[in-house]
């Protein structure tokens, strides 16, 4: 029947609760090639709306020096390679500021928690 669509569609949008820019960082560890990152944004491109996200590479040298833990929603981190200490202490901060965390194929956890394949 006569359902109202902008009206679903303002029910449906997310609510950006922690005032947090819309910047969506992808750190791909220290490949210094862009490849891995623009496959990564363009898929997240398809499933998020372009026109309220931007979504920037997070290089490992910026992630200690660059002030992005108040200017991002989500950190996407997409690398197989090991993450040192102060890394991890790094990406706990942003989470423990609101920030939200989804890791690709990363060795990246929370606290000790580790995620094992079910027997």
């Amino acid at each position: 029947e006569g359902v109202n669509t902008d009206c679903l569609t303002k029910y449906l949008k997310r609510i950006n609760l922690t005032g947090k820019p819309p910047n969506i960082l992808v750190y791909v560890g220290s490949d210094p090639k862009k490849v891995k990152f623009e496959e990564i944004k363009s898929i997240i491109m398809e499933c998020v709306d372009f026109n309220s996200y931007t979504v920037y590479q997070l290089l490992e040298k910026h992630v200690l020096s660059v002030p992005w833990l108040d200017n991002a929603l989500l950190l996407i981190i997409a690398t197989s390679e090991p993450i040192s200490d102060t890394l991890s202490k790094q990406f706990l901060t942003f989470m423990s500021k609101g920030g939200k965390i989804l890791g690709l194929s990363a060795s990246f956890t929370f606290g000790g928690i580790c995620v094992k394949t079910k027997n």
